[in-house]
């Protein structure tokens, strides 16, 4: 699934792509990707302009201007395709192999704009969403979120507040559980507690005050490096002027099991936790 950097960055290329456009038509093919319902999509859709493409945490929200907006989460399969009117593709999230020509039989929500482009949400898997969502609406689901790491709100005390609250829960978890932190995944979760010396199977309460701020500081300068790079072309991901994200080669110890530590010369291991794929060196993580 895309993480913040990733999903940042689809975020900013669509905003430039999108922005000020008019939604001529919408079409539906999947009653399970249009959210509350198909109808209720196309309709209070139909007509609006876009005003500003922007994120939440993982997810896309789409203002429509007045009490109209569209947001979309990709979740593990989404895929975001926007042609221009010229007929040049270009396409963020999850790459799928045989799309071959659009709309195709993975095209589940397909948004017309009057100057001829196409966006296109497709999913094999079904999983993400397309949803029509009033200004109330959208409030209510951006709130089911935590605290973003660039916002104001993301402050030593308040960080402090989020694991002194859950002294049992593992500390990398803690860290990819949306409600208490928007944005943070596997990838960046591993990059994180690395950057921190903190081993990520440790209990969130068994963190030292030195621990905690030093934990606190590296999350949004490893976010903020990922979006420079315009995020990591892991799991499938590519950005959505169609290349790959450039923080692959940065990245220090996820996806690189039985490989040197490029700190301490240890060998990277990797194990399962909370059904997760975890990456970390045993020699300088503690």
């Amino acid at each position: 699934m895309p993480e913040l950097p990733e999903v940042q960055t689809i975020v900013s290329e669509l905003n430039r792509k999108i922005k000020g456009k008019k939604i001529k038509d919408v079409k539906v093919d999947a009653t399970r990707s249009a959210q509350p319902s198909p109808k209720v999509l196309i309709d209070k859709s139909k007509g609006k302009t876009i005003k500003a493409v922007k994120r939440r945490g993982k997810m896309i929200d789409i203002d429509l201007g007045g009490d109209h907006n569209i947001l979309i989460h990709l979740k593990m399969t989404g895929q975001l395709v926007y042609v221009a009117k010229s007929g040049k593709k270009i396409s963020g999230g999850h790459p799928i192999g045989v799309v071959g020509a659009l709309p195709n039989k993975f095209s589940h929500v397909i948004i017309s704009f009057t100057d001829g482009s196409v966006l296109y949400f497709n999913d094999i898997r079904k999983f993400g969403w397309v949803k029509y969502a009033s200004n109330l609406e959208r409030e209510l689901a951006r709130q089911k979120f935590g605290v973003e790491p660039f916002d104001k709100e993301y402050t030593l005390e308040n960080f402090r507040a989020i694991i002194k609250r859950s002294p049992k829960k593992k500390i990398k978890q803690l860290l990819m559980d949306q409600q208490k932190i928007a944005g943070i995944g596997n990838i960046y979760a591993d990059e994180s507690l690395f950057a921190a010396k903190i081993l990520p199977t440790r209990r969130a309460g068994s963190l030292k005050e030195k621990e905690i701020k030093e934990l606190f500081t590296v999350i949004p300068r490893i976010l903020k490096f990922a979006i420079s790079k315009g995020g990591t072309s892991a799991d499938n991901y590519v950005r959505s002027n169609g290349t790959k994200g450039g923080m692959m080669p940065y990245l220090k110890v996820y996806g690189r099991e039985g490989e040197k530590c490029r700190r301490c010369g240890g060998t990277i291991k990797k194990v399962r936790l909370g059904g997760r794929g975890t990456h970390y060196c045993p020699k300088c993580q503690k």
